[in-house]
C-alpha cells in the first residue's frame, strides 16, 4: 500500500508541472490573440467603442503577461513587476466595465432590447449622422418614385401587363383587368398563355421563349390580327406592343395593350360604305356612258335634217323660220358638245391606259404640235423649263396640258400676247408642275368651283365651253393620285399647280 501511494505521488509530482506550465502557455497565448482583435477591432470603431475596446486590449496583454511569468518564471519575478501587472489589469478590466456600462445595465436588467448594444443618438458622430440622414432621403426618395410609377402605371391610357421570363402575370393594370373582363387583382399570378386562343396557344409558347432570349421593342404579331381571350371566353381584338424592362431581375416584359373593337367595327363600316360609293360611282359612270353614246345618234340626226331643211331643197323658209331653225341647231350643237365632254368625264376611269414613264417635255411638245393653228392665231410665246420624266398615263396627261394651255390661250387680255411658263421642281417624293399665264385671271374665291362639273365663270357669249374642263383635268389628277389647285387674281392673270406622286401607293405597298 505504501508503494503505491509512492508511485502515485512520485507520478504526479513528474506531470503536473508540465500540466501547468502547458496550460499558462495556451492561456498566454489566447490572451494575446484576443487583445490583437480587441485592438484591431478599436481602429474601426467610434470614439465610445474605440475606447473600451483598448481597454479591453490592454487587460487581456496583462494577463497574457501574468500568466507567462506566473508559469516560466515565477520564482525570479520580481514583487514589483507582479503588483504592477496586476493593477494594469485591474485598471484596465474597470475601465473596459465601464465603457461597456450601457450594455450591463440591459443585460442585469432586462432591457427590451435583450442586450443587444445600440448607438445613441448623443453618441452619433457627424459622419454617422449625415450618412443616416442620406439613406433616409434616399428611402423617401424611392418611395415616392414607385408611388409615381405605380400611380403612371395606373392612369396609362391603355391596359399594361408585367410578365415575367417564365410567362406568368406580375402586375397588371385596372385597364387590362376592363379589357379582360377580370376582377381587381385577378390577373396577378396568372399564364399569360391564358390570354391567348386556344389554337394559338403552342405557338405563342414558342414566340414568347424565342423573344425572352433576344427581347426587343416592338409590336406583337407581324402585322397580324391578335385576338385576346376574356375570362368569359369572349374574344376581343387588340394590339399589342412589347418592350423589356432594362436591369430586371426576373427579365420582365411590360406588354401594352389598345382594345381595339371600335376601330375594327368602324374599319367595317368605311369599308361597306366605300363598297357602296364604288357600286354607285360604277353605275353613274355606266349610266353616263350609255347616256352619252345612245343620245349621241338621235342628236345627230337632228342636226343632220335640220341643216337639210334650212338648204331650201325641201321647201322654203320664212325669215323666223330659218331663225327658229338654227335655234335648233345650235342647241343640238351644244348638246353634242355636251355629251361628248360628258363621255370624255366618264372614260377617266372607264377607259384609262396603264403608267408608263413619260417625258414630260417631250408630251408638252406634242400639245403644242396639236394647238399649233391657235398658238399661230394668238402669237402666244411658251417657254418650257426642263422637266422631269414620271410615271403617268401619257394620254391622260396630254390631254390635261392641252386643255390648261388652251384655256390660256382663251382667256387671254384682248391687248396682250398671250404668255405661257411652265415649269418643275421635285419636292421629295412628289413633283410639282406649275403652269403661269398672264391671261384675265380670276376672283380667288372661285378657286375651287371652276373645277366642279359644267362650272362656267363666263357667258357663252364672251367664252365658248361646256365647263367640263378644268373637271375633267381634276378627275386626271385624282387618278394619278395628285392634285391640282389654282392662284390667281382678276386682270393679272392665273397659275396652275399640279402636284404628282413619284412612287404611287401601289407601288409603296408591293414594296
Amino acid at each position: 500500500m505504501e508503494q503505491t501511494l509512492y508511485r502515485v505521488e512520485h507520478a504526479s509530482s513528474v506531470w503536473w508541472p508540465q500540466m501547468q506550465l502547458f496550460s499558462g502557455l495556451i492561456l498566454s497565448l489566447f490572451c494575446v490573440f484576443a487583445a490583437l482583435c480587441f485592438f484591431v477591432m478599436a481602429t474601426q470603431q467610434t470614439a465610445t467603442t474605440r475606447l473600451s475596446n483598448l481597454a479591453l486590449s490592454v487587460c487581456l496583454l496583462s494577463q497574457a503577461c501574468l500568466s507567462f511569468l506566473s508559469v516560466v518564471a515565477s520564482e525570479s519575478i520580481s514583487l514589483m513587476v507582479y503588483l504592477l501587472l496586476n493593477c494594469v489589469f485591474v485598471i484596465a478590466g474597470l475601465t473596459a466595465i465601464y465603457c461597456y456600462r450601457s450594455v450591463l445595465s440591459r443585460v442585469l436588467f432586462g432591457d427590451s432590447n435583450q442586450g443587444l448594444p445600440q448607438i445613441q443618438a448623443d453618441q452619433l458622430t457627424p459622419e454617422l449622422e449625415a450618412t443616416q440622414k442620406e439613406l433616409e432621403q434616399e428611402i423617401e426618395a424611392a418611395n415616392r418614385m414607385r408611388q409615381r410609377m405605380q400611380s403612371i402605371f395606373e392612369s396609362a391610357p391603355n391596359g399594361m401587363l408585367v410578365v415575367r421570363k417564365d410567362g406568368t402575370i406580375a402586375q397588371a393594370n385596372t385597364l387590362a383587368e376592363s379589357i379582360f373582363r377580370y376582377p381587381e387583382g385577378g390577373m396577378v399570378g396568372l399564364s399569360v398563355e391564358g390570354l391567348v386562343p386556344k389554337e394559338h396557344r403552342p405557338q405563342h409558347h414558342v414566340d414568347r421563349n424565342n423573344y425572352v432570349k433576344a427581347p426587343t421593342k416592338r409590336m406583337m404579331g407581324d402585322r397580324k390580327d391578335l385576338y385576346g381571350v376574356c375570362l368569359d371566353g369572349h374574344k376581343v381584338p387588340v394590339e399589342i406592343g412589347l418592350n423589356p424592362i432594362e436591369g430586371s431581375f426576373d427579365q420582365e416584359i411590360v406588354a401594352t395593350i389598345v382594345d381595339i373593337s371600335e376601330r375594327k367595327q368602324y374599319q367595317r363600316f368605311i369599308e361597306s360604305r366605300n363598297n357602296e360609293l364604288e357600286n354607285s360611282n360604277r353605275e353613274l359612270q355606266e349610266f353616263a356612258f350609255i347616256a352619252s353614246h345612245d343620245l349621241r345618234e338621235p342628236l345627230r340626226k337632228i342636226i343632220a335634217f335640220s341643216r337639210l331643211l334650212q338648204g331650201e331643197d325641201y321647201g322654203t323658209f320664212t325669215a323666223e323660220g330659218k331663225e327658229y331653225s338654227g335655234y335648233v341647231v345650235d342647241a343640238a350643237e351644244r348638246m353634242r358638245t355636251l355629251l361628248d365632254s360628258l363621255l370624255s368625264y366618264s372614260r377617266v376611269t372607264s377607259m384609262a391606259n396603264s403608267f408608263e414613264k413619260t417625258d414630260l417635255n417631250a408630251l408638252i411638245e406634242e400639245v403644242c404640235a396639236d394647238l399649233q393653228l391657235t398658238l399661230e392665231e394668238s402669237q402666244a410665246e411658251i417657254t418650257v423649263s426642263p422637266l422631269m420624266s414620271i410615271e403617268v398615263d401619257a394620254s391622260q396627261m396630254r390631254q390635261v396640258m392641252q386643255n390648261l394651255i388652251g384655256n390660256a390661250i382663251k382667256y387671254r387680255q384682248p391687248d396682250q400676247v398671250p404668255k405661257i411658263v411652265i415649269s418643275g421642281e421635285q419636292q421629295e417624293s412628289k413633283y410639282l408642275l406649275t403652269i403661269q399665264d398672264n391671261g384675265i385671271g380670276f376672283e380667288s374665291e372661285y378657286a375651287e368651283q371652276i373645277f366642279e362639273v359644267f362650272k362656267r365663270l363666263h357667258g357663252r357669249d364672251q367664252y365658248p365651253g361646256t365647263g367640263m374642263g378644268l373637271a375633267i383635268c381634276r378627275k386626271i389628277i385624282l387618278r394619278h393620285q395628285g392634285r391640282i389647285w389654282a392662284d390667281s387674281l382678276k386682270g393679272e392673270g392665273s397659275i396652275f399647280y399640279i402636284e404628282l406622286p413619284l412612287i404611287r401607293q401601289e407601288e409603296r405597298l408591293n414594296e
